[in-house]
């Protein structure tokens, strides 16, 4: 189970938010073996679920953590598979114009 420890403001530095973006809050939260979590959240989707400091987070960071790592494992190889397709072609043009 993760707590919500703090909901503070994003830091926007010297840029304002575009037209029509949401307001970003940062969000710690703490799980009951001490780990720490901290991402940005739109504040009014916070707002919609009716959390705020020292309530209960609603979803499973872990389950979370494993479904971007998946996502990002999925990039990485259609990542590769882009550069060994373009370093194929790369060759290809290079014997055709020899």
């Amino acid at each position: 189970m993760w707590k919500v420890l703090r909901i503070e403001e994003a830091d926007y530095g010297c840029e304002e938010r575009l037209p029509g973006e949401p307001l970003m809050v940062l969000v710690t939260i703490e799980n009951e073996i001490g780990q720490m979590a901290r991402f940005e959240c739109a504040d009014n989707w916070l707002l919609l679920q009716g959390i705020d400091e020292g309530d209960e987070w609603p979803e499973d960071i872990e389950e979370i953590d494993a479904e971007e790592e998946r996502a990002g494992q999925r990039a990485g190889l259609m990542s590769e598979w882009l550069d060994n397709y373009y370093k194929a072609m790369e060759e290809m043009d290079e014997h055709e114009e020899e």
